[in-house]
């Protein structure tokens, strides 16, 4: 019996050591101010991970155990460790191929100085080039600017020559590339697109929306491999921001393919959800051909294809003006025009398509520019609830530049999520000399309402939508902190602008719990994984970002200064900050 005893009080005793001795972590964090974006927004000191998944969070105490001879520790010194940022607007395929092309640098300038950089810096160090290459310049800033088929016949007579606006609703192309592209007078505008023409009804050159797909078809593609290297270092300078996950806002199947063979690679290591390409249509063959591509990556384990994305308009600045208005633009004098923008779908068929996607189980994510079209859409969600019954899908509007106030409170009462892009909610030509003398002084004053969405109840999820920005030296400026600093202060921080230190909209204005929110947990909920990212937490996955400054402390104007140091995806630094490369 005393032999029984003994037994009992051994076993016991080897349960309770090795409930006391978990088995050890792969990383353990220390020493740290964590923001883990939970419930609460708890503050803790560290993390350990095991794998790919946070086992342990609170005190250094509380990790200690989980440290054991293979642990790596990692000293904090009061570093901030965040879940990794969640960009759910970006275009990193399209936004590679970008990379290292002839680029305007988004910088505000005549086509003339265009001109004169492009024979001077892009065509004159050409390699290979032939009579029939293309000339194509990037990032050109579409605000107020012009441009002519005979403009750019300057840079070249025979070759086609197309230069891409950094909003990605611009092109404008010379005689040679609206030849190739097979434009002529007698071509009618794309369902939701436009070809600019003169008074004469002749062809300009300037192509809006989905109009630029006619010259973009003409253009000789990448092979995959080509488009496969420039993606890895496209996702490498993503994940350089702190970002580890994506919502791939335009996806078709050259982008799938790109995801696909860096996944099979393992070279992907980014979470992906693709929104696929569709357009507005009743059509069953739509419908089918989404379901099938969706069933198709199912079960993958990076890339997800259970969002669709629709573009309702196109963009407000002059000259473009294709976002869709309720008022109509004005001409710049004060007077208003016949222009309600583009109105690319009727209000029934929006209706039933995204009544039909919402019944298929769908995340609808919708570009809206204008009041017009973010008034429809969510009339549309409406419509869609009262059809099918109240889901959880979690529907996004994205951009909602102008948004009618009285639509303000129907996003949470709808359960649609705000897709915002704040790096953009600050004074510059773009959002001054291109928008304000053209549209009504109220609906100026609101641009970007994140406040006004905010205080009634929408949840607001961060997005870059890149490659629309670039700079000069920097093919990504509109980065998650950049945008927490624009969000927060709503001022221009460019001391070469002649808008430095001006405000937009100061009422508008966000705080940094909002905006970490929305890099974070927000964006996690908006695409359908916040079980598994958006905080951290015990069970969900190790993807993190180290910060060299607190966010929450720092002086809101400092925010874009504050240094990633380091990246971890899926339990694995993936980026580590280089002080001699900056």
């Amino acid at each position: 019996m005393q032999r029984f005893a003994a037994f009992i009080v051994l076993s016991l005793s080897l349960s309770a050591m090795a409930m006391a001795a978990p088995e050890p972590a792969t990383m353990v964090f220390t020493d740290g101010n964590v923001l883990t974006m939970n419930a609460t927004r708890a503050v803790v000191q560290s993390v350990a991970i095991r794998g790919n998944q946070i086992v342990a969070v609170g005190s250094n105490l509380d990790t200690e155990p989980f440290i054991g001879t293979g642990t790596k520790v990692i000293h904090l010194y009061g570093k901030t460790l965040l879940p990794g940022f969640i960009d759910t607007h970006i275009h990193p395929v399209q936004g590679a191929e970008r990379l290292g092309k002839c680029s305007a640098d988004d910088v505000a300038q005549p086509v003339a100085l265009i001109a004169a950089k492009v024979l001077k810096e892009c065509v004159a160090k050409e390699k290979n080039a032939t009579p029939a290459s293309w000339i194509e310049v990037v990032n050109v800033n579409p605000s107020n600017f012009v441009a002519t088929a005979a403009d750019l016949d300057k840079i070249s007579l025979k070759r086609p020559v197309i230069l891409l606006g950094t909003d990605g609703h611009t092109a404008w192309v010379n005689n040679a590339a609206l030849k190739l592209s097979k434009i002529t007078d007698a071509t009618a505008d794309p369902a939701g697109g436009q070809i600019e023409r003169d008074v004469h009804g002749h062809a300009t050159g300037f192509l809006k929306d989905d109009a630029q797909e006619f010259a973009i078809a003409a253009m000789p593609k990448l092979p995959l491999a080509q488009r496969t290297a420039l993606s890895i270092k496209a996702l490498e300078l993503i994940r350089s921001k702190g970002i580890t996950s994506v919502q791939d806002a335009w996806v078709g199947p050259e982008e799938m393919e790109v995801y696909t063979a860096l996944e099979k690679s393992n070279k992907l290591h980014m979470r992906v959800r693709a929104t696929l390409r569709s357009t507005i249509t009743e059509d069953e063959a739509e419908f089918q051909r989404l379901i099938a591509i969706r069933t198709q990556y199912q079960n993958h384990p990076l890339i997800r294809a259970d969002a669709v994305k629709i573009f309702s308009d196109g963009v407000i600045e002059f000259p473009t003006q294709t976002a869709a208005m309720i008022a109509p633009y004005g001409d710049g004098k004060g007077n208003l025009t016949a222009n309600y923008g583009g109105r690319y779908f009727k209000e029934a068929t929006l209706n039933n398509y995204v009544a039909r996607l919402d019944k298929e189980g769908f995340t609808i994510h919708v570009h809206s520019i204008g009041d017009y079209t973010t008034h429809a859409a969510l009339n549309a969600f409406e419509f869609a609830a009262d059809k099918n019954g109240a889901n959880d899908l979690r529907h996004q509007i994205t951009h909602l530049q102008i948004v009618d106030p009285a639509d303000y409170s129907r996003f949470a009462k709808l359960n649609v999520y705000a897709d915002m892009q704040l790096f953009w909610a600050f004074p510059e030509e773009y959002s001054v000399e291109a928008v304000q003398p053209f549209i009504a002084p109220e609906s100026f004053q609101h641009m970007y309402p994140a406040g006004s969405l905010k205080a009634a109840g929408a949840i607001i999820a961060g997005a870059s939508d890149w490659p629309v920005d670039a700079a000069p030296g920097n093919p990504m400026p509109n980065t998650p902190l950049s945008s927490m600093q624009a969000g927060i202060t709503r001022q221009n921080s460019n001391s070469a602008s002649p808008y430095f230190g001006k405000v937009l909209s100061p009422y508008e204005r966000v705080d940094i719990q909002t905006m970490l929110a929305a890099y974070t947990i927000n964006a996690a909920k908006a695409m359908k994984q916040d079980q598994i990212t958006g905080s951290i937490e015990v069970g969900k996955l190790a993807d993190l970002v180290v910060l060299g400054r607190n966010p929450m402390t720092i002086a809101p104007e400092k925010l874009a200064d504050i240094p990633v140091l380091t990246t971890i995806f899926d339990g694995a630094v993936l980026y580590q900050f280089n002080a001699a490369a900056h």
